[in-house]
């Protein structure tokens, strides 16, 4: 079909507008032909019950394994796979004018997932087709031998939003359902996912992938961007929907509505995946110059007309398990809350510069609790950190569930209805002063001395006595300084420890909350 019969067939749909203005970067030929194809674009309406229905439809259907990726790219190592960048020109809607612009992940190495990507717009929806011209590639053989069926591992999107002109990356969806978020001045660090499938029971855990999304192409005075995205995996499938607000702090409203093609023995809700290697509570190797290395230091759990409790982070060498019973569930979140750079001492990973990232639950999602995994790690770069909430009463095959919540991924401090009075630091250690004991140290900071003594409760349940406890004001970092000083009675076990501060004038602090193993 001659160029100009396309142009005049298909005048004023969004797709051939876009392949116009893409002639330049040698996409035309390509696109144009995909735009050409009822297959390629077709008049649908998108939106979450169309991805609902074929979740839905899916969930009935036995599961089947994805095509796998080349064994040419599945066998580069780093080096070599670092030599596949994406093209900087290449950044869809960018050269629009628009105000979010996509980019795109090369399969290869760590990323065997395949994930197809649509763009839709009110009326119509089209397929990005794979293109090499998308990427840069150092070496031209593995170039001409890639096959032309391949999809994208990923994509990123970057927005000008609040900055004209100047596209800053605000969120990436990369490997399985995996997808982070990140504000203006701040960099990635934890991310989150679709769902968590029996994490933390000791056995390879599943993990359903993002087999397709949808991407809602942006008019030019957004200020957010929808998207959704196709899940599927041998227990279950689901729709969601992402509405993504790019700024300082990113904020992004989740929809999810879960089919569960085969029951399940734990099933993780909003899942958060983070890294914890040490902290004030964890020594430093001899030969490693930085003080503390962690994306998350703590794990936030707020029940409704309750105070928060803070779980400090930590290392064991066996795999650790947190439950946190909650009736009503408002939010919860794994915190970055050491911001001072002197504590990590890291010019290339910024450790002080990663986000909190906090769970900001809509509806009544009912009883359950929030479950803390901690994997035992010996470097900075597995993921050994994942939280996520689990009804109480696990869903049976062929259930259909519905939740819906706010990611808010930022730098700043919890909001103002969150109680003044906060953990600064945890740290363990023994006093030789009392032979045998271990003695546990947290400063509470966000309450002056005016606020006159506190009240300390604390609560010690399994192998340990508490020997000793008090809590005095710290007039060098303006805290409340709490000491507990503990007697383990027997060589194995688990202890949980808490403790709260009380104040006069009637404010009272979070909940430090602490596991320690034997």
């Amino acid at each position: 079909m001659p160029f100009l019969s396309i142009r005049s067939s298909l005048r004023g749909y969004p797709c051939l507008r876009r392949t116009q203005r893409l002639l330049t970067a040698g996409l035309a030929s390509v696109l144009l032909s995909s735009c050409a194809s009822l297959d390629a674009m077709r008049r649908v309406e998108v939106d979450f019950e169309y991805v609902s229905e074929i979740a839905a439809e899916r969930s009935e259907r036995a599961y089947q394994a994805p095509t796998p990726v080349p064994e040419a790219l599945m066998d580069l190592d780093y080096d070599e796979y670092r030599k596949i960048s994406y093209n900087n020109d290449s950044y869809l809607w960018k050269n629009e004018g628009l105000p979010f612009a996509l980019g795109f992940f090369h399969p290869g190495f760590l990323h065997g997932n395949r994930v197809a990507v649509n763009e839709f717009t009110a009326t119509h929806a089209q397929r990005i087709p794979y293109l090499s011209t998308f990427f840069e590639f150092q070496d031209k053989e593995l170039e001409k031998a890639l096959p032309k069926s391949l999809d994208f591992a990923g994509f990123r999107i970057s927005s000008s939003v609040g900055n004209e002109n100047d596209y800053r990356e605000v969120a990436s969806f990369l490997g399985a359902s995996y997808f982070r978020g990140t504000g203006y001045d701040i960099n990635y660090g934890t991310s989150s996912r679709g769902i968590a499938i029996n994490s933390g029971l000791g056995e390879p855990e599943e993990f359903p992938r993002f087999v397709e999304v949808w991407l809602g192409k942006p008019k030019p005075n957004a200020r957010e961007l929808t998207l959704y995205a196709l899940l599927d995996g041998p227990s279950v499938t689901g729709a969601y929907q992402f509405v993504i607000h790019p700024g300082e702090d990113t904020v992004m409203n989740v929809k999810a509505r879960l089919f569960l093609r085969e029951s399940v023995e734990s099933f993780g809700v909003a899942p958060l995946t983070s890294m914890f290697w040490r902290g004030e509570n964890r020594k430093s190797p001899e030969s490693d110059y930085r003080p503390e290395v962690h994306d998350a230091d703590g794990l936030i759990v707020k029940e409704t007309d309750a105070a928060p409790i803070w779980r400090a982070l930590d290392l064991a060498d066996k795999t650790r398990l947190s439950y946190f019973s909650v009736s009503r569930l408002s939010g919860f979140g794994l915190f970055q809350r050491d911001r001072e750079f002197e504590n990590y001492q890291d010019l290339e990973a910024h450790y002080h510069r990663r986000p909190s990232v906090w769970i900001d639950t809509r509806g009544d999602w009912g009883k359950g609790y929030i479950k803390l995994v901690e994997l035992p790690t010996s470097n900075e770069f597995e993921d050994n950190v994942v939280a996520f909430w689990e009804p109480a009463v696990l869903p049976e095959k062929g259930s259909a569930l519905d939740y819906e919540y706010d990611i808010h991924w930022f730098g700043e401090p919890a909001p103002e209805t969150y109680p003044q009075c906060t953990v600064r630091s945890t740290r363990v250690g023994e006093d030789q002063s009392y032979p045998g004991s271990h003695v546990f140290v947290i400063d509470f900071e966000g309450a002056g001395e005016d606020a006159g003594q506190p009240e300390l409760v604390t609560a010690v349940d399994g192998a340990a006595t508490l020997m000793d406890k008090q809590v005095v004001w710290n007039p060098y970092l303006e805290t409340w300084r709490v000491i507990l000083r503990l007697e383990q009675t027997a060589e194995e076990g688990v202890i949980e420890l808490r403790s709260q501060l009380l104040f006069p004038i009637g404010a009272e602090s979070e909940v430090w909350a602490y596991q320690w193993t034997l």
